[in-house]
């Protein structure tokens, strides 16, 4: 079923998601290697949201990022929406700071060690670096806002159809937004507000700089399933505030450790199902997809508008148009089934 968002119209509510493959160069540039990779899961999508892309050399979480930080990015991120757009599907870009989980230079909101966030090289149960991070001062916030404007406007020169801001995943945004990691007593931290309001002037700095017409979308990490974490409370409020700050879409994720692999089969459901009824806007959802049955039920009970499909699509990149064979297929025995009083 079609979904316009704004001026943006999908065909259907299958989304491939943002998901870091790392094989970017060392200063961030497309490959070739990169391209390939998106191309080759067009078929049968609705949408797809290209990896985080880091804002500011001091904001990359990995070696071989995607980066959007600098003018002289731009023709290489062009070609990779041209080419995906050349397969008639519309395409964005997310856009992120790594904060504490950067690989140098790290910045937090507190100057704190938490077990939580998992630098790039870490294991799991490693000792986390994040007592290294430096504590960003309040007068240093709006250079880090207008970074996040001004690779928006990047993504918009390039040719995307819409940006993705990253506030999920314990990276910067995710981590204000987290007591787990907040724990400022200025304007940044301390209550749901406060500490959600540098996200919200990200999404305003935004709007600025790519205007009213294209959408933004932003991942929420609505739940960070620990004890004195973020909450789903904390979100169902949370995602009101961000609507209306400007935000056209939300992406629910949860998880502050980063992405979570879990065996249900769309475990972030629950999340849409809280948040959808709070928002007039469309409302995506993730989390272990692996059947078009499944992505159709969580939008038939109207948990979301949109279902990401990641790990599934790097198995098999054409498991979209496979799945829409087969129900196709399904309807047409059904029909058949019909006249012959079946």
């Amino acid at each position: 079923t079609p979904l316009t968002i704004k001026h943006l119209t999908l065909n259907n509510r299958i989304v491939l998601p943002p998901m870091a493959l790392d094989i970017a160069t060392e200063k961030g540039q497309v490959t070739h290697g990169l391209i390939e990779h998106y191309c080759r899961r067009t078929k049968g999508l609705g949408l797809i949201i290209v990896e985080h892309a880091y804002v500011s050399p001091e904001g990359k979480a990995h070696p071989n990022q995607l980066g959007i930080y600098d003018d002289n990015l731009i023709p290489g991120l062009s070609r990779l929406a041209a080419a995906i757009h050349q397969k008639g599907i519309p395409v964005g870009i997310q856009i992120s700071h790594a904060g504490a989980r950067a690989i140098q230079s790290s910045c937090a909101p507190s100057n704190i060690q938490s077990r939580y966030l998992k630098r790039y090289g870490e294991s799991r149960n490693g000792r986390s670096k994040m007592a290294c991070a430096k504590r960003i001062k309040q007068e240093d916030i709006p250079k880090m806002i207008h970074a996040f404007a001004r690779a928006a406007l990047r993504g918009k020169k390039a040719g995307f159809d819409f940006v993705e801001i990253h506030g999920a995943h314990g990276y910067l945004l995710n981590q204000f937004y987290s007591p787990l990691t907040n724990i400022r007593h200025d304007d940044y931290g301390g209550s749901l507000e406060r500490r959600l309001r540098f996200p919200i002037e990200v999404v305003k700095a935004v709007r600025d700089a790519v205007g009213e017409e294209m959408p933004i979308f932003y991942r929420l990490g609505a739940d960070d399933r620990l004890p004195y974490g973020t909450t789903l409370d904390d979100s169902i409020k949370a995602a009101a505030m961000l609507a209306e700050a400007g935000v056209d879409c939300l992406d629910l994720s949860g998880g502050i450790c980063g992405y979570l692999k879990e065996g249900e089969e769309g475990f972030f459901s629950y999340l849409g199902k809280a948040i959808k009824p709070v928002v007039d806007i469309p409302v995506m959802v993730t989390g272990g997809i692996k059947t078009a049955e499944k992505a159709n039920e969580i939008v038939a009970q109207k948990f979301a508008d949109l279902v990401g499909v990641g790990r599934t699509m790097l198995k098999d990149p054409n498991w979209a148009y496979k799945e829409y064979v087969k129900l196709k297929q399904g309807n047409v025995y059904y029909e058949r089934a019909k006249e012959n009083n079946l």
